[in-house]
């Protein structure tokens, strides 16, 4: 038997419940999702104290001290300064969806951090067990692991998924062959 309207009237269908997205809608899919929204939750806060109020506020406090004069520290807290904008930038770059050239600008960023560390470690090799202000700077390293994790979880259910397409039209149909004998 049919299902019969008995007017013109269309039904309204009930709205689909929106999903919650953290900035943009692309962030993986299932556990994956739930993780990078952590995961950009934990970045932002790592790149709050370490990359805007540590990476700024204290390269220019060692820049306005007047006994500075040697340009190793100069130099190092200028990078430092330099490359806690390319931190922030990179966070920013991530929270808009584009977790690849995120990536990339923090690997930028890691590279300026090691040569800061570089820097400093030569400032501070004639005082033992001293490395300098590392413990302010070497944590944004852990922004560049943590926005690395967040491209894999986001892209790479997208490469498998291009990979195994990729195979499979590669890959002899063992059913077509049947076909064609028919």
């Amino acid at each position: 038997m049919k299902n019969v309207r008995l007017s013109n009237k269309k039904q309204k269908s009930k709205p689909e419940k929106e999903k919650f997205y953290f900035f943009v809608k692309d962030q993986g899919e299932g556990a994956a999702r739930v993780i990078v929204i952590i995961l950009k939750i934990f970045e932002l806060i790592i790149t709050s104290i370490f990359a805007l109020c540590l990476g700024i506020f204290a390269p220019i406090t060692i820049l306005a001290d007047l006994d500075i004069t040697d340009p190793i520290s100069q130099t190092a807290a200028v990078l430092w300064m330099v490359t806690s904008v390319v931190y922030i930038i990179g966070t920013f770059v991530v929270m808009l969806g584009h977790s690849k050239i995120a990536s990339g600008i923090h690997l930028l960023g890691a590279a300026g951090t090691l040569v800061t560390y570089y820097n400093y470690m030569i400032m501070f090799a004639d005082i033992p067990d001293n490395n300098g202000p590392s413990v302010l700077y070497l944590p944004c390293l852990f922004l560049t692991v943590l926005t690395l994790v967040i491209m894999l979880l986001i892209n790479l259910p997208k490469w498998l998924e291009k990979r195994a397409a990729k195979e499979q039209a590669v890959a002899p149909s063992i059913l077509a062959d049947d076909k064609k004998e028919d």
